[in-house]
């Protein structure tokens, strides 16, 4: 049947003989809606069914189409045919009882409103399986119309399916720098803006461990810029600790002194990058 999609005539002769059936095919052929696009796929899907079907002399399935458009083009709500009403072959059973639970759950889904052609389609080519499993004589019809099920219902299940959610960012580990002025262990507002960032990251991170490391520049000895760095270190680590509450336990504390400077620079010399704590986490 759907191999022979276009060209069809009804022969005069033929046509008288449908009785009744040839008037109810005449105004579905005629037929036109305004509607939604759900609607119009299913007016122009059932009247192209009611076409061929007519064209082969099956008057029966032609009414039934006829009828079925016309009744969109007069606004009425068309469900998808029931397999009850047709004479099934028991070896397709279950596949027609799980394509229609999927068409089932995409027109229950939003499928008329948000994929309206796609939709359409696959109800159309449920119900052309439906004529065409019941006829049981024409194996490419039958596949044709699954097929045209399947297209619609894959296009549908597509759009009705909501879009992935965006991956999580990754949650910022540091390093954060927090910057002291010359031989001063002072948090001042720039710093204490460092030290809440690591504090945020912290809470976002399940079992996530902190680091403090402490910093000096060259000016002055080295033995003064280890205990410099190692009071700059605890200076940052009772800020975590007493004002953030971060316990305890989470928190590991090193003092470089005046070694890994963040810039290299020559003995005694005053250099405001390398005056830092530096924080990090782990996890």
């Amino acid at each position: 049947m759907l191999s022979r999609i276009t060209g069809y005539v009804l022969a005069g002769a033929a046509a008288l003989a449908l009785g009744g059936c040839a008037s109810s095919f005449k105004d579905a052929q005629m037929a036109e809606a305004t509607g939604s696009d759900f609607q119009m796929g299913l007016l122009e899907g059932y009247k192209k069914l009611a076409d061929m079907e007519a064209a082969e002399a099956d008057w029966n399935d032609a009414r039934v189409f006829s009828n079925r458009a016309l009744a969109v083009a007069g606004g009425a709500d068309v469900m998808p045919e029931n397999p009850s009403a047709r004479a099934l072959p028991a070896d397709m059973e279950l596949a027609v009882e799980i394509a229609q639970a999927r068409l089932q759950t995409i027109l229950d889904g939003g499928g008329r409103e948000k994929a309206g052609q796609a939709t359409a389609m696959a109800q159309v080519g449920f119900d052309c399986w439906l004529q065409e499993l019941e006829e049981n004589i024409q194996p490419g019809d039958i596949a044709n119309c699954k097929a045209m099920f399947d297209q619609g219902a894959t296009v549908a299940e597509a759009t009705l399916r909501p879009a992935p959610a965006p991956a999580p960012k990754p949650v910022d580990k540091g390093p954060w720098e927090v910057y002291f002025a010359w031989n001063s262990t002072a948090i001042d507002g720039a710093a204490q803006q460092e030290i809440n960032k690591a504090y945020t990251s912290f809470g976002k991170l399940k079992d996530a461990m902190v680091m403090v490391i402490g910093h000096t520049d060259t000016s002055g000895s080295s033995g003064y810029n280890q205990k410099l760095s190692e009071r700059r270190a605890n200076t940052v680590y009772e800020v975590l600790t007493l004002d953030l509450l971060i316990p305890e336990d989470r928190i590991t504390v090193n003092a470089m002194g005046e070694d890994s400077p963040a810039v290299r620079t020559g003995d005694n010399v005053r250099e405001a990058l390398n005056r830092r704590v530096v924080i990090r986490l782990s996890n």
